[in-house]
Formats: structure tokens, sequence, C-alpha cells
């Protein structure tokens, strides 16, 4: 008679188990995650704290507002003083006055202006003497001066420079041919140190900067400003 052998408790199949039987298991895994992340979170708030407390305690943005400064009935009153103060503290009556990087003279009285010129100042070029080493550099000079001399038909005493920007040599003093009659135009106010407000053959270089330093003008501004601005008149310069 043939009787089957046991086969081990090992070897034999399972049946998984039906579906019904995890559900109990379900709930409690759901719960214990729960519980960590709680946890969690709770160390995480705790450090936190801890951490606000030790620099001082805790610290929320506020909200910025713009708060309106209380009207002054006084400023309007104050802001007329310091205008008052600041006009009386300009110059008076006629003056000029010369800018010399946009190249325009303007003639004001009492601050209103009456004129605005073009005009040509000082190139700042540097000129050298070969023979003695003299330097010249062609700047208009800056600050404040005043009308020393007023002159018609002004007349010309050509420096040295003159003769050796052209590749000459310079004749002896006094001679004829130092002496211009035609270059400085129909007038001239002289500023001292041999800066002169003249006018110009080189009608259209006006606006640039190409003098050696005095301020040229065309032929009407320039009568305009010989026959407007007095002796003694001040002359701004910047």
């Amino acid at each position: 008679m043939n009787v089957p052998l046991e086969t081990p408790a090992s070897t034999l199949p399972v049946e998984p188990a039906p579906p019904e039987a995890e559900a109990p298991a379900r709930p409690r895994r759901l719960l214990k995650g729960l519980l960590v992340l709680l946890l969690g979170a709770t160390t995480a708030v705790a450090l936190a704290a801890g951490f606000c407390l030790s620099r001082g305690g805790w610290y929320l943005p506020l909200e910025t507002r713009q708060v309106a400064a209380p009207a002054d009935p006084d400023q309007d009153s104050r802001t007329d003083k310091i205008e008052k103060r600041l006009a009386a503290l300009g110059p008076k009556g006629i003056y000029v006055v010369v800018d010399t990087y946009e190249n325009h003279l303007r003639v004001y009285k009492n601050g209103e202006l009456l004129r605005d010129a073009r005009c040509s100042t000082g190139s700042g070029t540097v000129l050298k003497d070969p023979r003695t080493g003299k330097v010249w550099i062609f700047d208009t000079p800056l600050g404040e001066h005043e009308v020393q001399r007023k002159v018609k038909d002004p007349i010309w005493s050509k420096p040295d420079w003159a003769f050796i920007e052209e590749g000459y040599q310079p004749p002896p003093a006094g001679s004829k041919e130092r002496f211009d009659d035609f270059s400085l135009g129909a007038y001239g106010l002289y500023l001292g140190d041999g800066y002169i407000i003249h006018g110009t053959v080189f009608q259209t270089l006006l606006g640039r900067r190409v003098t050696h330093g005095c301020i040229r003008l065309g032929d009407d501004d320039l009568e305009y400003v010989y026959k407007t601005v007095p002796l003694g008149s001040k002359v701004y310069l910047f």
C-alpha cells in the first residue's frame, strides 16, 4: 500500500491571506504616522522658540506706514525770508555771466535776464616757446572780474605767443608789426591781465572753445554788451 510521504511545513504552499485580514492593521499604521509627525512638529516649534528667546524674544515684521508731518504754519514765511536773504546777497544792477562750458554770455539786471548770446572762450591748448621753453595755456580765467575799461575800435598789441603760434620770430617790442586794428572787432571790454570781451573775424566759430582766453562775441551781441554794460560791472565766469 502506497502511503504518501509527509511534506515539510516549509515547503507547503501558503495561501495569501484574504484582504479582510489586513484591514485592522491599517488604522494602527496611520495613527502611528500621525503621532510621529506631531512629535516632529512639536520639537521644531520648541527649538525655534528656544532660539528666539535666547536672542531676546520674538521679532515680528511691523507694517511700515508713512506718517505725514504736521503742518507748519510758519513754513511759508520762513521760505519767503530765505528767498529774500538770497536775493539780497545777489549782485545788483547790471552784470555779466559767462558759461565757458556751454559758451553763452548772459547779461542780467537785478537778476532779470536781458540778453543771452553765443560766445567763444578759451581752448585750453598749450603752446611752448621753442627758444626759451616758456609755456602758455589758453584758458579763460574763471571767477569774479569786472569791466575795467571800454574801448571802441580797439587795437590789439600782439604778444609773443601770437607770432610763435604762427611759426614766426616775435618782432621787437613797439614794432608796428605788433599792432592789429581789426581782429578785436568794433568794441572791447577789458577785464584785466590781457583778457577782453571783444569781436571776432571768425563768426562761424562762435559757440566753441577756440580762443586764447578772451571772450568773443558776434557783432550785434558785442554792440549790445558794449552799450548796456557800464564800467565797473561785475563779470562772473564759470
